[in-house]
């Protein structure tokens, strides 16, 4: 019992010896906690302040970018979709019918030709008559020459023989000259009107073809756009969680508070206890063990929770500059080239409506052609009705002349010889003129048939292209109204992205609280820790006695864990441990029943 009482004796001591320079090393860690549980409010209370206006900008960026989202995939582009996948049909339809016309036309024209080169070999025969005429005439002369007075007036039958075969002559040269010419037009009329039907066929189907695919493709985007409303959505319900993160995590600054609070008052109490000799040296240890744990988990805390904080920020600049690039690709303003896609189908419809009237315009320069053709038969004919005159005017001479040569008697039976061959030829002038006029008549019907079937189809081709043309004017002027649209926003999106990102790394970068705070706490804990192991030192077993009244201190149920792990149940006092704390449970309330938000 006495030594045991000298034990004791020089244990308390040893105690009073050491209190007061443990009072003073708690007093100082008491003043560094109080100013560093304070100091941190204003670092939190500046990234707090930015964390609304992050947030509206990070839901203007998502509005803008379902926006357009919405353009892309909305009644303005899928009408003009709609109208514009007609139209290619329609073009289509068009375009095979004015081939067909095309070349149902220069058929027509072939066989004009073909008429043309039968007029030949009885405008040839012309000439024939012409010869023979000029002949008899003559002959006409010598013989009313030496018959004398008997013979008078036949004289004159040959010289009107000879004026009208000169006529004949004349006017069959002419017919023949604008033979050759009408079937020269026709064949610069073939060459150009082929030449030019097949390429603007070939173009038009080239760009249908290239343009019914770019259809398919902004088909594919709409599609996607339609979809993506919900990925719009969805990527602003997180970019809501992660600043929501931020938020939760802040409020860890008010838990670290009010568990650094409680670690200076506890240490307070101590220095109290020492002051007053009334605090001995087991529960002087197990007071600074406990506010040592209390420490250490509050600096986990603020560290985690500033790391929390700073992830969810770049979570949400990388959200942001994600669907920046998301929805440049599902507008399709982003191709491989760098170019616009409505671009390119705004250049291949321009290059269809240039087509569109090209081809119309063939088909007028083929009614021209109908014209000429019909303007040059007609002349023709005239002329072959004048040969077709001058024929019964010589046939009429000739009749005249047998019947004056008969009145002669055997005197004039040569002239009436004369007479008849003069006779015979004006009949083979007539029927060459009538061979000429069946083929003309032929040239005729089909020009006509041509003509009028050019002239019906030319204006309602001409009103029809008109039509697909100002239709094509009007998708374009909406592909581009888009186009200008998206671009628009596309940069306004990408400027707004790269400013939040800028604004939130600075943030982020200025963020260095936790860093402080841990240098304090971790000096902190070193300066309890040496006046917790002299304590422990000389009471390695003892017990702290009972420790609600610092228990009820608390108001998170991780101090409560902490405090049980280390002292035991609040109701009663247990050798205390050093083992850690375990985690907390995950449907625990960490806050506790009184936290004060930032």
């Amino acid at each position: 019992m006495i030594a045991g009482g000298n034990d004791s004796s020089t244990r308390d001591s040893e105690v009073r010896a050491l209190a007061p320079g443990w009072s003073g090393i708690l007093a100082r860690t008491a003043v560094e906690l109080a100013v560093i549980a304070g100091t941190t409010e204003d670092e939190f209370l500046a990234i707090g302040g930015r964390l609304q206006d992050f947030y509206q900008r990070g839901l203007g960026i998502s509005g803008l970018a379902s926006d357009m989202v919405g353009e892309v995939a909305g009644d303005h582009v899928t009408g003009a979709m709609d109208r514009l996948g007609e139209m290619l049909d329609h073009m289509g339809h068009y375009v095979d019918r004015a081939q067909n016309e095309i070349e149902g036309s220069a058929q027509t024209l072939r066989e004009i030709l073909g008429l043309l080169e039968k007029v030949g070999d009885p405008l040839s025969g012309f000439k024939k008559v012409n010869k023979v005429l000029r002949m008899l005439g003559i002959s006409t002369k010598i013989e009313s020459a030496r018959l004398g007075q008997s013979a008078a007036g036949f004289d004159t039958l040959a010289s009107d023989v000879g004026e009208l075969s000169v006529q004949v002559n004349d006017k069959a040269a002419f017919i023949m000259k604008r033979k050759d010419d009408l079937a020269r037009e026709i064949e610069q009329t073939l060459s150009g009107v082929l030449e030019a039907g097949a390429k603007q066929h070939d173009k038009v189907i080239e760009v249908l073809a290239r343009t019914k695919k770019s259809l398919q493709s902004l088909t594919d985007i709409n599609s996607r756009c339609s979809s993506s409303v919900a990925l719009v959505s969805a990527v602003s319900d997180e970019v809501y969680r992660s600043i929501g993160d931020v938020v939760m995590s802040m409020q860890a600054h008010d838990i670290v508070r009010q568990q650094i609070e409680h670690v200076h008052e506890a240490l307070d109490e101590v220095k109290q206890g020492l002051d007053a000799g009334s605090c001995g040296a087991d529960a002087t240890a197990t007071i600074c063990e406990l506010q040592m744990a209390q420490l250490r988990h509050a600096s986990d805390e603020l560290d985690g929770a500033v790391r929390i904080i700073i992830e969810s920020l770049r979570e949400v600049a990388r959200k942001q500059s994600g669907l920046s690039a998301q929805t440049s690709g599902m507008s399709g303003i982003a191709d491989q080239a760098g170019g616009s896609f409505f671009t390119g189908m705004e250049r291949d419809i321009s290059v269809v409506s240039d087509a569109l009237l090209e081809s119309s315009k063939v088909n007028q320069a083929l009614c021209l052609a109908m014209g000429t053709v019909a303007e040059t038969v007609g002349e023709i004919a005239t002329f072959v009705g004048d040969i077709e005159k001058i024929g019964e005017e010589i046939k009429l001479i000739a009749l005249n002349a047998q019947i004056k040569s008969a009145y002669t008697g055997d005197e004039g039976a040569a002239l009436g010889v004369l007479a008849e061959a003069i006779q015979r030829l004006s009949i083979d002038a007539i029927d060459h003129t009538g061979a000429v006029s069946g083929t003309l008549q032929g040239i005729i019907g089909v020009t006509d048939r041509l003509s009028q079937g050019v002239n019906v189809e030319t204006t309602g081709l001409e009103g029809e292209v008109h039509g697909m043309v100002q239709t094509l004017s009007d998708l374009v002027q909406t592909l581009r109204q888009v186009n200008d649209t998206l671009q628009h926003s596309l940069h306004e999106m990408d400027e707004s992205v790269t400013r939040l990102s800028s604004d939130i790394e600075q943030v982020v970068s200025g963020i260095t609280v936790h860093r402080k705070v841990a240098q304090v706490l971790e000096e902190s804990i070193r300066a309890i820790s040496g006046v917790a192991t002299e304590a422990r030192r000389l009471a390695p077993a003892g017990v702290a006695g009972n420790l609600d009244q610092l228990a009820q201190r608390y108001t998170m149920q991780s101090e409560r864990r902490i405090h049980e792990s280390l002292s035991g149940p609040a109701t009663g006092g247990r050798t205390p441990t050093l083992s850690a704390p375990p985690p907390p449970a995950a449907d625990e309330d960490e806050l506790g029943g009184n936290v004060e938000l930032f």
